[in-house]
């Protein structure tokens, strides 16, 4: 893969801050039970992953519809998208290992009223194709409205993806 096509690179050229989930471990906050991810062969899932810092600061918690706009959701889907970066390269140690996307599942707070949660998933995945591109980045979707998350984030999302194969 040449720099040019890089996904670390498209990264830093988006400007984000991409959090380390090494230290402190992934899951202190909610459990010694949870793992990161899990990988098999070349597959990996990846645990839920919500719009926080490193240090339990939420954006945009609440309601969706209701408490949170759709922009703001919007916002919250994108920034778990860039967290589950982070879970990405704890899991195999560099975005560039990433062969394809394989599914996304988004969750999203919101009443039953709440029709638009494509709209909402689009912040995440429209981010990855930023950075992986079409062809890595394109991933199956689906969108679910949840009556309670986690802290009542207005958003949380589940990824799984192919990596290269190990050495």
């Amino acid at each position: 893969m040449t720099v040019a096509h890089s996904a670390e690179r498209r990264a830093l050229d988006l400007g984000l801050v991409i959090p380390d989930y090494a230290n402190p471990p992934y899951g202190g906050r909610y459990g010694a039970s949870l793992k990161a991810f899990h990988r098999t062969g070349d597959f990996v899932e990846l645990s839920g992953i919500t719009p926080e810092t490193r240090d339990g600061v939420q954006i945009n918690p609440g309601t969706v519809g209701t408490e949170v706009s759709l922009a703001q959701a919007r916002e919250a889907a994108r920034q778990a998208a860039i967290n589950s970066l982070g879970l990405i390269r704890l899991a195999v140690g560099s975005l560039d290992a990433v062969a394809g996307l394989s599914r996304a599942l988004c969750f999203v707070l919101c009443g039953p009223e709440f029709d638009r949660l494509n709209e909402v998933s689009n912040g995440a995945t429209d981010l990855f194709l930023d950075v992986f591109g079409p062809e890595v980045g394109a991933v199956g979707r689906a969108s679910i409205g949840a009556t309670s998350l986690t802290r009542r984030n207005s958003f949380e999302l589940w990824l799984s993806f192919e990596a290269r194969p190990l050495p």
